[in-house]
Parts: C-alpha cells; structure tokens; sequence
C-alpha cells in the first residue's frame, strides 16, 4: 500500500512540474517568436513554459479549451467573436488573461501585378491561410462584409507566399503582427492597399497604415485595418490560480524590458499591460489582479 501511495505522489508531483503549453501559431509568424520570448523571459525549472506550435487563433481556442498541454493561447479577438457565433457554450469558458499587440492586415501581391487594391480580388486566386488560423477567420470576415468573391483557398504563410512569387497566386493574404518576418524578406511582392467602407465600420478593426520602418522596400505606405490580439486561457474557479498570475506577472513586470532590449520581437513595443480594460472580451480574475498590483507598484 505505501508502495501505490509513493507511485501516486509521484505521478502528482511529475504532473504539477510538467510545462504549461502557451500554444502561439506557426514558426513564420509573429505569435511563435512572441511566446519564444516569454519562455525566454519567464520560464523557471520548477516552472516551465512550452511553446506549441499550431495553425493560429481557432486552433489554439480549441487547443486551450481541450488540450491539458496547452493552458495559454494566443488568439485574435475576430477570431473569438467568430467562435463564439460557431460554438457559445466553449467560447464561455475561454477568458483573456493577458491583452497583446495588435495584428495588421498584410495583403501581399507579386511586385508588377495589376492589383492595387482589395475591390481588384474578385474572380482572383486568393491565399486565405491555414483554415482555422487568424489570418483565414479575418478573410471570412472581410468576404462577408465587403461582398467580394475570390477563387480562395487554403496554404501556410510558406507555401502561399511561394505561390504568389511563382504567379499561381494572385494574392495572399497575412494578418500577423508587423514586421512579419517572411513578407519583410521576401523579394519581388508588395503590399496592396487594404481599404472598404464595410470595413471601416467594423467595430472590432482599426484603420492602420504598413510601409517605412517595418517594410523599408515599400517606398510608399499602404492603408491597412489592425485587430486586437489577446492571451487566453479556459475559466478555471478555483485551479491554475497560480499558475495564471505568475505568468502574467512576470509579463507585465517584463514588458518594458523587452521593449528596450535587444534581441526581443519588435512588437513588444505596441504591448500595454492595461489594455486589459479596453479589449471586449471577458478577463480572468487572476490575472487582472495581478496587471494591476504590478502597474501600482510602478
């Protein structure tokens, strides 16, 4: 008997080092490098944190609320909005934990192509993404509203900018957190002026413009849209209290840190802790009782 109770003190303790997953999105995006320097930043032996590599914003939802490895997940507050229209009952369970940088609209052609504009996709080869992603729920939103029919279909952020340099592509589009590595080093394409009248009234974008320091090689800047981005993690009442504000904290009390040092992603520069009171979307407790005892003690 005292054998059995060891082996299952064991196993318990092994359960509570176990790392917790932040599951972010796919290694060319801006999620993926983002988490890298929160595990970078916040990960401890006794406390490690896992990056979980996934197809972005509606994988990771499902990931966080049915996947024990993935405890955190970063997710587009479209993409939340358009879950909860898809799956209520889930997206009741799914609160922010953390507000992140917002995510920009990159809609991206072949240097030389004649689309100028997003009215010019209809009838066009469009890549929307990986189905699931953030960058493929914010293309269904913008098909919606606007009206315009493309030919779309789905590849990775590798595969569709492949495409469109080959010319089986008319377009693609990217929403990721700018600069995005792959658009920025990618030679022979540019970004094509986002903009519609349905768009603009949409209350969860912002008008935005990309080009200058984040895309030196577009010499004039083009007008996009921006959407919230957010840390979330599933309703725990009484489990992961812990675990939730010590991630947030050491967040919030690092966020300046990697917005001035070296070596971190340049987007921690658009992160603000107290943005947690702006995104429309439920916040856990835990967590904004921990942004808050770090923004007081500053």
């Amino acid at each position: 008997m005292k054998h059995t109770l060891f082996a299952l003190a064991a196993i318990v303790a092994c359960a509570h080092a176990s790392a917790a997953g932040i599951a972010s999105g796919q290694p060319s995006g801006t999620n993926h490098p983002m988490t890298e320097d929160i595990i970078r930043m916040c990960s401890k032996p006794a406390a490690p944190y896992t990056n979980v590599i996934s197809d972005g914003s509606i994988a990771n939802l499902n990931l966080v609320y049915k996947d024990p490895n993935a405890q955190f997940g970063i997710v587009q507050a479209d993409a939340a909005t358009y879950q909860q229209g898809v799956d209520k009952q889930m997206m009741k369970k799914i609160m922010m934990v953390f507000p992140f940088f917002s995510t920009e609209m990159h809609l991206v052609a072949k240097d030389g192509s004649p689309i100028t504009d997003l009215s010019q996709l209809a009838g066009k080869n469009v890549v929307e993404g990986p189905e699931g992603s953030g960058t493929w729920v914010t293309v269904q939103v913008i098909k919606k509203l606007t009206g315009i029919k493309w030919n779309g279909f789905y590849a990775s952020q590798t595969d569709g900018m492949k495409a469109v340099v080959a010319g089986q592509a008319d377009a693609m589009f990217v929403v990721a957190g700018a600069p995005v590595k792959i658009i920025k080093e990618t030679a022979g394409i540019k970004l094509v002026s986002l903009k519609h009248a349905a768009l603009d009234g949409f209350g969860l974008y912002t008008k935005t413009q990309l080009g200058g320091l984040d895309y030196p090689a577009q010499k004039v800047a083009v007008n996009t849209y921006k959407v919230d981005n957010m840390l979330v993690t599933y309703a725990f009442k009484t489990e992961r209290q812990k675990e939730i504000t010590d991630l947030v904290t050491c967040i919030a009390q690092n966020v300046e840190k990697m917005q001035t040092t070296a070596g971190f992603h340049p987007k921690w520069k658009d992160v603000d802790p107290l943005d947690i009171d702006r995104i429309q979307w439920p916040a856990h407790p835990a967590a904004v009782a921990a942004i808050k005892a770090v923004t007081k003690r500053k």
